[in-house]
């Protein structure tokens, strides 16, 4: 029977796998400040043992970072939903255009970060949903919405 990693089952061994990531450390240094000898340093990192608790966590810090992502997103939506309902209890509908103008530009960024858009653009070609609307366009969409509120 193989005999168990030593580093694995040292007391400090989550110390010992922090300084092993730190760039300035040495498996000697390490070795001689943890009282382990370099070889079991050594057969600890080739044998994957550091590796597989790296891979974890990587892991679990993509799954943290997409969630605070994915939490950042709805915040904005939230927002936007909120200023463009304000505008139109105020009868701003120019307002109320820019914020959709806005968000379209959010969502179009926000696609690109998840990679949503990525099999559409690359299918449909040139997605351009974001250009920017001039005064005209502007005001003849107000004028329209205004004229169906009344």
């Amino acid at each position: 029977m193989p005999r168990k990693c030593s580093i694995c089952e040292h007391v400090s061994r989550h110390e010992i796998d922090t300084a092993l990531v730190s760039p300035n450390a040495t498996l000697r240094d390490i070795a001689r400040q943890y009282r382990v000898s370099k070889d079991a340093v050594s057969r600890h990192i080739k044998g994957g043992h550091i590796a597989a608790k790296i891979q974890k966590a990587k892991h679990a810090h993509e799954a943290l970072a997409a969630d605070i992502l994915l939490n950042r997103i709805q915040k904005f939506h939230d927002k936007f939903e909120k200023v463009a309902k304000n505008a139109q209890q105020w009868g701003d509908p120019e307002l109320e255009l820019r914020v959709y103008n806005a968000q379209a530009k959010y969502l179009e960024l926000e696609g690109k970060a998840t990679g949503a858009f990525r099999e559409k653009i690359e299918h449909s070609g040139d997605m351009n949903i974001t250009n920017k609307l001039t005064d005209e366009e502007v005001e003849t969409r107000a004028n329209a919405i205004h004229a169906k509120r009344k």
